[in-house]
């Protein structure tokens, strides 16, 4: 085809008027070149864009139809993405061009790096007694510093605190009971013997209430954040358990509750023996079994329990000094690192949809920790001072 006549085809084509056979001669000398050497002859680039944008979006509708009609035979696949390719050349540069030149540079994201170390939790807790003064527990000393309603209260252990009995004598009914209070830190675990024998370990940033001795017919406490139960078996008093929404009573039993009020619902895990457990705004109840979980929605939610198959050995992971994962998110990953190495988390960007599957010591330092979590992919982490700086690279 001469070449003076690729304008008037052009302007036909624009315009729609091309027939068949032109339309055919204009496809025809397109294919004949190679993408990088097409040129519009006499077109300014509002035509040139115009017509690649006619050629583009005509491909499936004109041109397979007028081929089919012209040589009544099939072309190639491969041809027609050819053919698409080519006539998007312009655009595309065009496009990649005004992107480049127009849009401001992405920021480069920081280098993150770990500018100290920051060390595990350990055994730490206030203990609150019921005049209101308080009581830093720390360390392993034998120490036995407060005597309140028959019961002496003693640091028995590294990071474990008992209140005994000291006699049988009855304490008369009208004897007001004094409460104490015991509570974990950000970086805090702690245990405890109750009056009646009862085994309780904290986590961080956990508490339990309890009174200084248990009147009969009843034993009450109540607790916040994650707390593990080894109770003492007494038939003629039940020992019950207030977690927020849920009421929980057992007679002597081993298990664990999770109860932290920012993550939407209480855990209650059993080990050993039963529990009687319900919402405290209604008299429904469920009975867990040994390797149960029941799984109570708060906030707004009057949805009985879940009751699901419990993996003892990650629930439990706290209490034996260890963190397991079992595809679990990493944002709750993160969670028990803020609690334990009493950090704060800084998201760089949006948080990462990411599972973790994993083993780690709890006297692990924070780096250590968070080298593990790099080594999956994925993430990238730093530490300034008590932040935890998280970054997605994904």
């Amino acid at each position: 085809m001469k070449n003076e006549n690729l304008p008037l085809l052009i302007e036909k084509y624009i315009n729609g008027t091309a027939s068949p056979q032109e339309r055919e001669q204009l496809l025809d000398w397109y294919r004949s070149q190679q993408p990088e050497q097409v040129e519009w002859p006499a077109a300014t680039e509002t035509e040139e864009t115009e017509t690649y944008n006619r050629m583009l979006s005509g491909i499936d509708q004109q041109i397979d139809q007028q081929i089919d009609r012209t040589y009544k035979a099939p072309v190639p696949q491969t041809k027609w993405y050819y053919m698409a390719a080519a006539a998007a050349v312009f655009l595309v540069g065009s496009l990649a061009v005004y992107f480049y030149n127009d849009q401001p540079a992405a920021a480069p994201m920081p280098a993150l790096s770990f500018k100290n170390e920051v060390k595990p939790g350990g055994n730490k807790a206030i203990l609150t007694l019921a005049d209101g003064s308080e009581v830093v527990l720390d360390g392993a000393t034998k120490e036995s510093f407060a005597h309140q309603q028959e019961v002496n209260i003693a640091r028995v252990g590294e990071g474990q605190l008992s209140f005994d009995r000291q006699s049988d004598t009855q304490i008369p009914a009208s004897t007001a009971v004094k409460y104490n209070v015991i509570s974990t830190p950000k970086g805090g675990q702690y245990r405890v013997v109750l009056p009646d024998g009862t085994k309780v370990w904290l986590n961080a940033v956990s508490s339990i209430r309890f009174p200084s001795y248990f009147s009969a017919g009843e034993r009450k406490v109540e607790i916040s954040g994650e707390v593990y139960f080894e109770v003492t078996k007494n038939k003629t008093m039940p020992f019950r358990v207030i977690s927020g929404d849920q009421a929980l009573e057992v007679l002597g039993t081993k298990f664990n509750v999770n109860a932290y009020a920012n993550e939407g619902q209480i855990s209650t895990t059993l080990a050993e023996g039963s529990v009687r457990l319900k919402r405290s705004s209604s008299a429904a109840s469920s009975i867990l079994k040994p390797g149960e979980q029941s799984q109570l929605k708060t906030g707004k939610s009057k949805l009985a329990p879940k009751i699901v198959t419990a993996d003892l050995e990650e629930v439990l992971a706290w209490k034996n000094e260890t963190f397991i994962f079992n595809d679990t998110p990493i944002t709750e990953v993160m969670q028990q690192i803020e609690r334990w190495y009493d950090v704060e988390l800084v998201y760089s960007g949006h948080k990462p949809d990411l599972l973790f599957t994993g083993i780690i010591p709890r006297n692990s330092n924070l780096s250590t920790f968070l080298k593990v979590l790099e080594g999956t992919g994925g993430l990238k982490f730093g530490i300034d001072h008590q932040k935890v700086i998280i970054q997605s690279i994904r």
